[in-house]
């Protein structure tokens, strides 16, 4: 039996180390010792081991782990992915990377991806034996891919000498402390998490969700990390890591320091909502950045629309909807719409499990015979204007949205016909070998037919019932009911179906892709190219494995990317400095896990026929990511500095921390 004592925790938690991670959730050790089969390696064998990868590959440069991590066992032969949803080791101390094959000259500047960084988390737990008390190891597991305390991992692209620094850092290093100290997970806000079980009291969840953001150091913000805009106008060099929850985490981006959390809230009080999008938009010709909040209530949830602007920091509400409460991860923007889709995962309960903070797939149904929901939001009338309707589907991402000349709006979407994958890609399902292929999405375009003439003909009919009394109503009731009543088209009452949803037509279906990426030129227009990882033939369908560039007008075939035993997270588009008219002049550039290796590589990839141009070795391996990640294009000289000081504790997170007893 493992134990841990008191001082060992202690002495843990200052020097910011995991032990040994188990690979189920809170798992009660037995005095029996492992097997071979089962023993981790020590630490001491993991150091050397990984000491020796980094001067075989790189042999100038070392990275400094933050954390000491057993990964273990693996079978040497094995060459899924499983080994790339553990526990990750840090790379603090910025170091440049051995790059094979030559970057564009015109890439020059920061890129960033999140990454899982914290899966596993130990702790000693007494326990009665025999009537005796002793000490066991246990271990806390996140249950879902999504859940997770992340790693920020930061890329300086220098084009001109064709030269890639990297590092990494976990912002949110105190969650696994306090994880420790609890025994489990105590999330700030309900319903922040996915698929694991908190090992907490119903008392207890309920008294840590105080819908308020919560410490820098305690938030894990693991979900997109981008630029911002309009946060960044008084020439502040920052980036901002967001979740489900209504905040962001501001980190430096020379130093990546956590500069604080902002909520949404606090820039303006009519922003309410525990829970916002993670993927905001930015409009490069209003200069406005737009997201919404979600108020919930009894059985619905109020979705508070919003701009920021350099001009108005404090923003200004665009719009509520009231509508079904449900998981709302991404939303769509063209030109003169706001576009809301809520799909019918929806609360069995009347929200009561969400309220009380389960797992979102705990809390949540899908209603298969419920109709999907578009909601218009006009951006000049500032005002929801229509809706549309289509059969029950579940997505994470839009892929992109625009209008025509005829008013109509198109929405596409990286789509599913229900929740299942969701549940697919909890950690149990995707690291058992006997579960059935994960569900490939489609890409789905659906039409809205001429919205401004739906919003003239829901606005009539408002009016109409507005200026319709009860007697009225009742009369035309019976005249709906009645037969060969001729006087009844005397009434003033509206058709009984003249208030009908409308339906979003399905005009286009084929395969798809997840994390879909298009030239960023192109947000809110017409565009031909969407990129994103996919699921080759060629594998076991248990995990996206390949690169994919889709053309989504015509019939031509994907253009696929793909390295034997190699799994791709995001592929970002990154378009040339100077405008190109071929859309799909650029690069992608994602990080890979190699599994045959136990590596993990940056890639960069001509966007236009996916031909290799550039890869780099990471010091470690990054663990496989379903997160969104960005490129900051510009000057790199005052980047990949270290900070001040290497403290993980300040005085400010000590005070008022809502998990300490």
């Amino acid at each position: 039996m493992e134990e841990v004592s008191e001082v060992e925790v202690i002495k843990m938690e200052d020097e910011h180390v995991v032990a040994p991670a188990a690979t189920s959730t809170l798992i009660e050790t037995s005095d029996k010792s492992p097997s071979p089969a089962t023993a981790a390696p020590t630490s001491s064998d993991l150091q050397d081991q990984d000491q020796s990868k980094a001067a075989a590959v790189l042999p100038a440069t070392t990275a400094t782990p933050t954390q000491e991590v057993i990964a273990g066992p693996f079978d040497d032969e094995d060459t899924t992915f499983h080994k790339a949803l553990k526990n990750a080791i840090s790379t603090e101390s910025p170091m440049e990377l051995d790059v094979q094959g030559a970057l564009p000259e015109w890439l020059t500047g920061f890129h960033y991806t999140l990454s899982p960084g914290i899966f596993d988390v130990k702790y000693p737990k007494m326990v009665s034996v025999h009537g005796e008390l002793q000490q066991e190891t246990r271990t806390f597991t996140f249950g879902h891919w999504f859940d997770n305390i992340p790693q920020v991992n930061q890329f300086s692209f220098s084009g001109p000498d064709s030269k890639i620094k990297y590092r990494s850092t976990m912002p949110a290093h105190r969650a696994e402390s306090k994880i420790r100290q609890h025994q489990g997970y105590l999330p700030n806000q309900p319903s922040s998490i996915f698929k694991t079980d908190t090992n907490q009291s119903v008392f207890a969840r309920l008294l840590s969700t105080s819908h308020t953001q919560g410490k820098p150091s305690l938030e894990p913000c693991g979900a997109s990390i981008d630029v911002l805009p309009p946060f960044n106008a008084d020439g502040r060099r920052t980036v901002y890591c967001q979740n489900f929850a209504n905040h962001i985490l501001e980190l430096n981006t020379d130093t990546l320091e956590k500069s604080g959390i902002l909520a949404w809230d606090e820039v303006n009080p009519q922003f309410k909502g525990s829970h916002s999008s993670p993927h905001c938009h930015f409009d490069p010709v209003t200069k406005e950045l737009i997201n919404f909040t979600m108020d919930h209530g009894f059985n619905s949830t109020q979705y508070n629309f919003f701009s920021i602007t350099e001009k108005e920091p404090h923003g200004s509400l665009i719009a509520s909807i009231t509508a079904k409460t449900s998981h709302v991860h991404s939303f769509a923007v063209t030109p003169r719409y706001i576009i809301l889709v809520v799909s019918p995962l929806n609360p069995s309960d009347g929200g009561v499990k969400y309220s009380w903070g389960a797992s979102l797939l705990d809390a949540l149904t899908f209603k298969k015979t419920e109709p999907t929901l578009f909601y218009v939001v006009s951006r000049v009338k500032r005002r929801h204007i229509a809706t549309f309707k289509a059969d029950a589907f579940f997505f994470f991402h839009h892929v992109n949205a625009f209008e025509d000349a005829a008013d109509n709006v198109y929405l596409d979407f990286s789509l599913y016909a229900d929740d299942t994958i969701a549940h697919q890609l909890s950690l149990s399902a995707l690291l058992d070998r006997s579960a059935p292929a994960l569900i490939k999405p489609e890409f789905c375009r659906f039409e809205l037919a001429y919205v401004q003439a739906e919003a003239q003909r829901l606005e009539n009919y408002n009016v109409a019932m507005a200026n319709t009394g009860p007697v009225d109503k009742l009369r035309g009731f019976m005249r709906r009911v009645s037969v060969g009543q001729g006087s009844s088209a005397s009434y003033a009452v509206p058709e009984k179906n003249s208030n009908a949803i409308p339906p979003a037509t399905r005009i286009r279906s084929t395969p798809g892709v997840e994390l879909p990426r298009i030239n960023p030129i192109y947000h809110g227009l017409d565009y031909k190219y969407t990129w994103g990882v996919g699921i080759s033939e060629q594998g076991d369908g248990d995990m996206y494995d390949c690169i994919m560039k889709l053309h989504v007008k015509g019939d031509a075939e994907p253009i696929i990317w793909s390295q034997k035993n190699c799994f791709p997270s995001e592929a970002v588009f990154i378009p040339p400095p100077v405008f190109d008219q071929n859309e799909d002049a650029g690069v992608l550039v994602s990080v890979v896990y190699d599994a045959e290796a136990h590596r993990s590589f940056i890639l960069v990839l001509d966007a236009a026929d996916l031909k290799e141009k550039a890869r780099a070795m990471l010091p470690e391996v990054v663990p496989l990511s379903f997160t969104n990640g960005c490129f900051a294009a510009g000057d790199i000289s005052r980047g990949m500095q270290m900070p001040a000081a290497a403290t993980y504790f300040s005085d400010d997170e000590d005070e008022g921390d809502q998990y300490d007893d």
